[in-house]
């Protein structure tokens, strides 16, 4: 091996090191304490996804997917899932979010909205809270009023056992202002996010809302330590730190909520 080659290799184990030990600072500078908050989500909040990386089990990377949904704005009235502007993702929110919103949207597919590029902002998420209550409502409501009984009593069913309680409720700009908003740190976590404009168009008219395109933390490692823990229904204490990322600090077991 000639010289050249070995400053090459030099030179690669110094940048990843590098790498490294910023990644390190960064996480313990997350990790300080106390937490922002502390979520105490279940698998219907996390989905796990196993990364095959390694041929082995032990070694296997595992990693838990944030499952979250909106109050979504149909014609017909508010939904609930995980696609669809969410109906607090407004004009007036748009604009306070710093996008021009001056512009009425238009019915054609080539406007000013569609080009718009997102923004990085803040968005609340909110655990078992007052959206989920009117998830809940809505399909009890359901149940009342649907011709097909055996449809509504297992979307009812869904809601009560299944679905996630977990809602993108807001957005803003200024985290001191959001936590002043929203205070409860076991019921809402303020994590890092992007939004984009949204044209939701018919044949004659237009009409602009927000759309949530990317929640930075979706993503959490499992540590070994509890891989086992997920293999059952769980429960898992979820904080979020200094930069609004999440980790695992404790994990347990409970029957399905």
């Amino acid at each position: 091996m000639n010289r050249s080659h070995r400053w090459l290799i030099a030179a690669g184990a110094c940048v990843l090191a590098l790498t490294n030990a910023v990644v390190l600072v960064g996480v313990a500078s997350n990790r300080r304490q106390p937490p922002d908050s502390v979520l105490e989500l279940t698998q219907r909040e996390l989905g796990t996804q196993w990364s095959w990386m390694w041929r082995d089990d032990e070694n296997s990377g595992l990693s838990l997917r944030l499952e979250y949904r909106f109050e979504t704005a149909r014609d017909s009235g508010l939904s609930y899932g995980a696609f669809g502007p969410p109906a607090w993702l407004d004009r007036d929110k748009l604009a306070s979010l710093g996008f021009d919103v001056m512009r009425p949207p238009s019915a054609d597919a080539d406007t000013h909205y569609d080009r718009m590029l997102g923004r990085d902002v803040l968005l609340v998420l909110e655990l078992d809270g007052p959206a989920y209550a009117r998830a809940l409502q809505a399909a009890r409501d359901r149940l009342g009023h649907r011709e097909n009984e055996h449809d509504a009593q297992e979307d009812l069913k869904r809601e009560e056992q299944e679905a996630s309680r977990l809602f993108i409720v807001d957005a803003g700009l200024d985290q001191t202002a959001l936590r002043q908003r929203y205070p409860d740190r076991a019921h809402y976590a303020i994590v890092k996010g992007t939004i984009r404009p949204y044209v939701r168009r018919d044949r004659t008219s237009a009409k602009l809302y927000g759309s949530v395109t990317a929640v930075h933390c979706e993503t959490i490692n499992v540590p070994l330590q509890f891989r086992g823990t997920v293999a059952k229904p769980f429960v898992l204490d979820v904080a979020f730190g200094s930069r609004l990322e999440p980790w695992i600090i404790s994990a347990g077991r409970r029957g399905a909520l």
